[in-house]
């Protein structure tokens, strides 16, 4: 492996990231409209140039409390099983490839806590970066209950 290339993001105080092979777009965030009977962690959905994707507030998703929106607020959109799915992050802050060297699989004893979108750790300088597997955020019934 040569490494990976990811899109480095803020979840609230925490520093995230994603292969770039996972992100189809990253677009400035707008409001959702509410649907209703949907988990707490769905904010709702916007229209993409005629397609309505559905929109996952990833703090409230992964409990890190409650996300202040900003002119940095950003959504990263995902192709999940051929349907476009919305992730709100706080901010994303840079495109970067990380060494083979620089990256660690995620400790046994986090993925054994129902952690495993969490597919390994990058060290970027002396700042670990949690690289997540969006596709693996939701379960096929959450995934199953936001189609719209």
């Amino acid at each position: 492996m040569d490494g990976i290339q990811i899109v480095v993001f803020t979840l609230n105080d925490e520093i995230c990231g994603v292969e770039t092979t996972q992100v189809k777009e990253i677009v400035k965030y707008e409001s959702t409209t509410k649907m209703p009977n949907m988990p707490k962690f769905i904010d709702g959905v916007i229209n993409l140039r005629g397609t309505v994707v559905p929109v996952v507030d990833l703090n409230k998703r992964f409990a890190l409390g409650n996300m202040e929106i900003t002119k940095k607020t950003k959504i990263i959109i995902n192709d999940i099983e051929g349907k476009l799915v919305g992730f709100i992050v706080n901010d994303v802050s840079e495109i970067t490839k990380i060494p083979a060297q620089d990256i660690e699989d995620t400790p046994e004893i986090i993925k054994k806590i129902d952690n495993s979108y969490l597919k390994n750790v990058g060290k970027k300088g002396e700042k670990l970066i949690s690289i997540l597997d969006l596709s693996t955020v939701l379960t096929d019934t959450e995934l199953n209950s936001i189609e719209l």
